[in-house]
């Protein structure tokens, strides 16, 4: 199974499109090339307007019963996971590290912009050194069938625009090698690895698994689609409250949550995980909140919570 490659023609309304026209907060003006042009990154033109293979009927199920985009009320980690895999294609064995944040203004707290940095590191070849071990050569199954396409990183600066919770102000895209993958950490344990980190020792509690936050395909029978994890994650981590701004535009401050999804990366069963923190909690008595899940196939997630107290 092949990746499909990026092409430089990033498809959208995708990014904003039609809606580019509208004034930016300027935060995002200001600032729009800082993150997404970060060494190594090359630009994604935001302004092409071919983009009926992203909102096909497939990936949006209800779509057209509304004069918005049907993705035009996700959050905007949700909506960058899909449209990187929208111009990569999807890989059957992968990891994605995602890292948001939101920021504001200096001068008018209530304009922010979103970083989202989605980091996809494809398993394939790990899989299938740890699958064929011991099978003889002349029985083994070629590369494609367990994945084929580049380790890719994609950076996305997002604004709230008319009608778009998300609009892609900027993008860049990086592919990376097995080295730098391999320095990579996922919230514990090495990215490049099979092993998924699987969050601290703790009173972990169950939590019921949200639904989408927009009207997308989340499941198939091969099991979620990444970015419903990333959904799940931040909706329980989150709250009611939603996302809040952590601090201006520029400030040179670690994300406030970092995501880890794993699809398929090791054993026989078709397994997806997710695990999360939030390192930055509006709450006097917790510091830190973790959330983790595991879904079989189509299954119903099982999602948990740990609340790390804060530290005095």
């Amino acid at each position: 199974m092949h990746a499909q490659r990026h092409t430089g023609g990033f498809a959208l309304a995708v990014l904003g499109g039609a809606l580019a026209m509208i004034t930016l907060p300027a935060c995002a003006a200001a600032g729009a090339g800082d993150f997404t042009s970060a060494p190594g990154y090359v630009a994604v033109d935001v302004d092409t307007t071919a983009w009926d293979d992203y909102y096909t009927a497939e990936r949006f199920p209800g779509q057209g019963g509304s004069v918005f985009m049907p993705d035009a009320d996700l959050i905007a980690p949700v909506r960058a996971m899909l449209l990187m895999e929208y111009s990569e294609g999807t890989l059957p064995h992968a990891r994605y590290r995602v890292t948001y944040d939101m920021l504001s203004d200096a001068t008018d707290p209530d304009a922010t912009v979103s970083e989202v940095e989605v980091t996809r590191i494809n398993l394939g070849p790990a899989f299938r050194e740890q699958a064929l071990e011991g099978v003889p050569v002349e029985h083994q199954a070629p590369l494609e069938a367990f994945g084929v396409g580049p380790h890719v990183s994609w950076r996305f600066q997002m604004a709230p625009i008319q009608g778009m919770t998300a609009h892609v102000v900027a993008a860049g895209r990086r592919e990376l090698s097995d080295a730098q993958v391999a320095a990579l950490d996922c919230l514990g344990a090495p990215c490049a690895q099979l092993d998924s980190a699987e969050g601290p020792a703790g009173n972990w509690e169950e939590r019921e698994a949200p639904a989408a936050g927009a009207d997308y395909r989340a499941l198939t029978v091969e099991g979620p689609d990444p970015a419903y994890v990333v959904d799940q994650l931040l909706s329980v981590m989150l709250g009611e409250d939603g996302p809040q701004p952590t601090g201006p535009a520029g400030s040179d401050q670690p994300p406030r949550i970092t995501l880890v999804v794993s699809v398929n990366a090791g054993g026989q069963d078709v397994m997806t995980t997710g695990l999360g923190r939030n390192s930055v909690v509006y709450d006097d008595a917790i510091g830190t909140v973790w959330v983790r899940s595991a879904q079989h196939a189509d299954t119903p997630a099982e999602i948990s919570e740990l609340q790390v107290p804060r530290q005095r």
